[in-house]
């Protein structure tokens, strides 16, 4: 979730090279973690349903856990700059709980 949110907060960087092969590149990205996104929620949801209610808490302990890192960058592309602060994080922790909470569909 936090990649999804990241690489569209920078989507004016890509649209600024010029060319719409890196803005539909770009989208094309954030849907792909989406997905990714999606499936991790579902495997909670599915296989530590028991363990649901401790989900906040982990994400908070994660949250928390950054205060001291200088994080800048991912596998995919690089971000500059403050892409991945608290906001972000506070963000994608709410976004992940409203999905976690909503119904299993299999």
């Amino acid at each position: 979730m936090c990649t999804c949110r990241a690489y569209a907060a920078e989507r004016h960087f890509y649209v600024t090279l010029g060319h719409n092969t890196f803005h539909h590149w770009l989208r094309e990205v954030i849907a792909d973690e989406a997905v990714h996104s999606m499936n991790a929620v579902n495997v909670i949801r599915a296989r530590y349903r028991d363990r649901i209610g401790q989900v906040g808490t982990i994400l908070d302990n994660l949250i928390r856990s950054t205060d001291n890192l200088r994080y800048c960058g991912t596998f995919v592309l690089d971000y500059f700059g403050t892409t991945y602060s608290k906001e972000l994080l506070a963000d994608s922790r709410l976004a992940i709980m409203r999905n976690i909470a909503k119904p299993l569909i299999v």
